[in-house]
């Protein structure tokens, strides 16, 4: 993986921009360690939900960041509309992952399958449930 191309968080207008032109050259796949600062950024909601967009575009997505987008999915602390948007991310990584031949993080997307279930059978905004019943088809 490379460094972290984003650098100072604070300077988010220019992160948004470097995070697009990543999207657009297909190169986030080198660059997951920095995506996954994102995601675990609090302090700029713009950035944690770019990069949620992001993840869907990662080709090869890392154990950590299937993690970490598992996490942001089932924080009931966070806003209804970053899970929902975690929980499309996920199984757009899962049903990408599933397409590569190496499928090295089978393990960790049975883990986010189950995750996704257990949601579905505790008491959770009818957002997130809808959101869930609506990918869980695409990756089980």
């Amino acid at each position: 993986m490379h460094s972290d191309v984003f650098g100072d968080l604070r300077e988010w207008g220019r992160v948004l921009e470097e995070l697009q032109q990543l999207t657009r050259g297909r190169a986030l796949d080198g660059h997951q360690d920095a995506l996954l600062r994102l995601l675990r950024y609090r302090d700029n909601w713009r950035l944690r939900e770019a990069a949620l967009e992001a993840v869907r575009s990662v080709s090869s997505p890392s154990e950590a960041l299937l993690t970490e987008v598992t996490r942001i999915m089932s924080d009931a602390t966070l806003y209804n509309e970053v899970r929902v948007l975690a929980a499309e991310a996920l199984a757009q990584c899962i049903a990408t992952g599933r397409a590569d031949k190496g499928r090295r993080n089978a393990a960790i997307e049975q883990q986010a399958i189950d995750q996704m279930h257990a949601l579905l059978d505790t008491q959770q905004p009818p957002v997130l449930h809808q959101a869930i019943r609506r990918v869980l088809p695409t990756v089980e």
